[in-house]
């Protein structure tokens, strides 16, 4: 009984997240339609910098960077938040909402090939 109650919440959840996901794309088409995509994106990363702070000063997040290399930080920094919120920002609001959410939904499927080519891993082998 345990176990359908996890997969119940666990679904529950994944809805409820999917719905946020998809609301994300509506406040932005909103509000692009107010303030310029950079101005959006400078409070987006702010307050994100912001509530980062505040959880890393209070001891919710530890961090230590110490004797560590900073450059593939940097660089997952620099690919996954930064490029990707200017592109998905710039997109949206040069489209529709749920056009922006029809394409965004092929990520996944489309990095799955990308790396399947590019890394050759889970290649089926035929002999």
């Amino acid at each position: 009984m345990k176990k359908n109650n996890d997969a119940r919440v666990g679904c529950l959840c994944a809805i409820a997240c999917e719905v946020l996901f998809g609301f994300s794309y509506l406040f932005t088409k909103n509000a692009t339609e107010e303030a310029s995509e950079l101005a959006l994106l400078g409070w987006r990363f702010f307050i994100a910098a912001m509530v980062m702070g505040i959880c890393a000063a209070i001891g919710i997040i530890k961090i230590n960077l110490k004797r560590k290399s900073l450059r593939p930080l940097l660089m997952a920094a620099l690919f996954s938040p930064v490029i990707y919120f200017i592109g998905e920002t710039f997109g949206i609001s040069h489209t529709t909402a749920s056009e922006s959410g029809a394409f965004l939904a092929c990520i996944p499927a489309a990095s799955l090939i990308a790396s399947s080519m590019i890394l050759k891993k889970n290649r089926p082998k035929y002999r």
